[in-house]
């Protein structure tokens, strides 16, 4: 395994590349990273669970962009004049619109052979290409995340066939990406951003454009959803067990800067303490309310999600909970109440 020295500048001479003609490299980096932390210990993932990652950051990213003068702008990915993944996210989404839903989540299951067949788009397009020439530098493959058994060009039927569909993460790879991936993922959505303007030719200081790419700028949250957190929390803050009077707001307990996820589990009601907490850990004593919610109330928690029209993903948001606090280093600040901090000693048991 390369040194962390030398991963985090190859994986920075990846995210800082000049030439790069599409948003498919920095698309694979993000899906690694989140595959990483939701799989761990596993060492190999299939290229379908990347690909539904991949698909999972373009979907949303197929809408018009509106910008502050209201002209509408439809969003370039590639440099090229067309892209077959974008072909199929963004033809997937319209019929998800004439089904009258949004949620990808909703579209999985209601539109599975749509979903399966845009997948199957998107996993043998980062197969082909993306996958086995993200690591060649110079023309020569010098690996440094992964290993695979296929060159470029190869189709993901092929690969299936002998069920040699995956990556194998290299030693110690899975365990740094799930460490340094919450402080890589703002670069990366940042130099996504710039090439998505620069392609589609829209301001390059636009914040508002990264903002809608990665959904930075949270939307409110449904009000019946509040209600039945509120109802489930016996109308008290999540943190200090005070009661909710006026101020309610929706807090991810795993800060969506860290690992983007809205699912129903990795939501809290707070008041004040939203703001406090920021996008900080929690302390250790969260952290064992939060485990013992899961546990005790994860059928209330489907229920809520069912009648809300909401996502529930415990298994993801358990996995992303734990990889998280299971590789916090010694001294890591933790958000225990108001501007008071614990320091973590080390990796904390989820």
């Amino acid at each position: 395994m390369a040194t962390d020295e030398l991963l985090i500048e190859r994986l920075l001479r990846v995210i800082d590349e000049g030439r790069r003609t599409a948003t498919y490299k920095l698309a694979l980096l993000l899906a690694l990273i989140d595959a990483a932390a939701t799989s761990p210990g596993e060492a190999e993932l299939p290229t379908r669970v990347l690909a539904e990652r991949v698909l999972e950051l373009y979907y949303p990213q197929t809408r018009a962009y509106v910008d502050r003068t209201g002209a509408a702008h439809d969003l370039r990915q590639i440099s090229m004049k067309g892209s077959e993944v974008l072909a199929a996210v963004t033809s997937l989404r319209l019929a998800a619109a004439a089904h009258g839903t949004r949620s990808l989540h909703h579209v999985r299951q209601i539109m599975a052979a749509d979903y399966q067949h845009t997948l199957d788009a998107v996993e043998d397009t980062f197969v082909r290409y993306p996958i086995p020439l993200m690591q060649v530098v110079g023309g020569t493959s010098v690996p440094f995340l992964y290993s695979v058994d296929w060159v470029e060009g190869t189709a993901a039927k092929k690969l299936r066939r002998t069920g040699d569909d995956k990556v194998r993460l290299l030693d110690g790879v899975a365990d740094r990406l799930v460490v340094i991936g919450p402080m890589l993922r703002p670069l990366i959505e940042l130099h996504w951003a710039r090439d998505v303007a620069r392609w589609t030719r829209l301001p390059m200081e636009d914040d508002d454009l990264r903002s809608h790419l990665f959904g930075t700028d949270r939307t409110s949250f449904p009000k019946r959803l509040v209600g039945e957190l509120s109802d489930l929390q016996h109308d008290e803050c999540f943190y200090c067990g005070d009661r909710l009077i006026g101020r309610r707001e929706v807090d991810h307990f795993l800060a969506w800067s860290r690992w983007p996820n809205d699912a129903i589990e990795n939501l809290v009601l707070a008041d004040r303490c939203n703001g406090h907490k920021s996008n900080h850990l929690a302390a250790t004593e969260h952290l064992v309310r939060w485990r013992t919610r899961l546990a005790s109330a994860a059928t209330d928690l489907r229920t809520i999600a069912t009648a809300t029209d909401w996502v529930s993903d415990a298994d993801r948001t358990q996995a992303l909970v734990h990889t998280t606090y299971s590789h916090m280093v010694a001294g890591t600040p933790l958000w225990l109440r108001g501007n008071e901090f614990e320091l973590a000693t080390g990796p904390t048991a989820v």
